[in-house]
């Protein structure tokens, strides 16, 4: 239990989660850091404990009662739950590229990881976010809101999540809970460096006229929106990109 509010961070283990982790301890949040591998955990949970209370829950996306669980084990440990940043990234072998190379076995799948996840993981949390009135935040891809080849797919689900947390901000305002969407593109410092190679990175970083962020750019704004300066702001979809898009 706790009197410090809880900030649950569903894929919290890679860097925008872990950068958002640091961000909220800083500003007095207890952090309830989730992720998939446990060696990875306990390695965060070490380096975190030292700036604040944090603990670290590992769980399975792919899991039919993974939000479920998660969240339930979150709020028996710390008594309460008032923030739900959603940064998994899970992905499925066949989703990307160009539409006609891609794997329609894939893309119910997609879909389940992805926004079937975030509505699971809001519903969950639902009750516990409405105690005092919380905060649901969804990462999404650009590809969501802006349109590109070799994206079809990626865009059309992460889409489907701004849909979704636009028109349940709408709702869950009467119980004085707030949703948004962080949108990123292009992050410097995460793995997307690996899966995309040097030279797509570097036409990303001449495109933006501000500079690629990195994970630390997002952080800032992702504890800035669950907190009391922006009580009055709901139902916004952000997109933080350098100006890569507009």
């Amino acid at each position: 239990m706790t009197d410090k509010p809880v900030m649950l961070i569903a894929g919290g283990s890679g860097s925008i989660g872990s950068a958002t982790a640091r961000e909220a301890l800083a500003q007095g949040w207890a952090v309830a850091l989730h992720g998939n591998t446990p060696a990875k955990l306990a390695t965060l949970e070490t380096e975190l404990s030292a700036l604040g209370t944090v603990e670290c829950f590992q769980g399975d996306v792919f899991a039919a009662d993974g939000a479920e669980t998660l969240v339930a084990e979150v709020a028996e440990r710390f008594g309460r739950i008032d923030a739900v940043i959603d940064c998994v990234a899970a992905g499925v072998d066949g989703i990307r590229g160009l539409f006609p190379d891609t794997r329609p076995a894939a893309f119910t799948p997609f879909y389940d990881v992805s926004t079937g996840w975030l509505m699971r993981l809001s519903h969950a949390a639902y009750p516990h976010l409405k105690v005092r009135g919380g905060t649901i935040i969804s990462f999404i891809s650009d590809a969501g809101v802006y349109a590109a080849p070799h994206q079809t797919m990626i865009g059309a689900v992460r889409a489907a999540s701004v849909g979704f947390i636009r028109n349940l901000s709408r709702e869950a305002g009467r119980d004085q809970i707030r949703a948004h969407v962080i949108s990123v593109s292009y992050v410097e410092g995460s793995d997307i460096v690996a899966r995309i190679g040097p030279e797509r990175m570097k036409t990303a970083q001449r495109r933006a006229g501000l500079g690629l962020p990195t994970a630390l750019d997002i952080a800032p704004m992702t504890v800035f929106l669950c907190g009391p300066g922006a009580a009055k702001i709901t139902g916004q979809v952000i997109s933080i990109n350098g100006g890569l898009n507009a």
